[in-house]
């Protein structure tokens, strides 16, 4: 029982503290009211750096990867589905199958690509596929594929909708002229 009552005793006097502590801080902020427009500032002026930063890494590495597209450093992936309708998402790619990092897609809007260096990488992505031309589609799973991209030549990675296997080709450019 004793031991009890010197543990509440104990804990009373921490929240006690706790409070002449809590005082001491609104007496002070009380008498020094400036205090916290000038901690705000200073807090302002540090996430504005912060973006300031970040916006210079972000564009740094804009302009890095439109030099080498523009100097043909990149090869380009395109991404197709066989037997069925649909699209890549959640697509990541990696040298050494242990660190993953998100695909860069090319602006293309009709055929889908990805910016990739020449080398070999692994490819993980999911579909999102249809059968036919309907509304309804369905989510198939994390899928891995082999590339080798090689210098100055454009592939193209295969999903098969029915046997769900995925492989790469040598691009062919579609001739829409009939």
């Amino acid at each position: 029982m004793v031991k009890y009552l010197r543990l509440l005793r104990e804990k009373l006097q921490f929240i006690y503290e706790r409070e002449n502590n809590v005082k001491e801080i609104l007496s002070f902020v009380y008498d020094k009211p400036w205090i916290i427009i000038v901690v705000m500032t200073i807090l302002f002026y540090i996430s504005v750096g912060r973006l300031v930063y970040q916006q210079y890494k972000r564009k740094k590495a804009f302009k890095t990867i439109k030099t080498m597209r523009n100097n043909n450093e990149l090869s380009k992936v395109y991404l197709r589905i066989d037997n069925g309708y649909g699209d890549f998402y959640d697509v990541a790619v990696s040298v050494d199958g242990e660190t993953w990092h998100k695909a860069l897609f090319s602006e293309e809007v009709v055929t889908p690509s990805i910016l990739l260096p020449p080398g070999q990488y692994e490819v993980r992505f999911s579909v999102r596929s249809r059968s036919g031309v309907l509304a309804y589609h369905s989510k198939k799973g994390v899928f891995y594929t082999e590339v080798t991209v090689e210098p100055f030549i454009d592939t193209t990675i295969v999903f098969d909708n029915d046997t769900l296997a995925s492989w790469q080709e040598e691009y062919k450019e579609e001739n829409s002229n009939g």
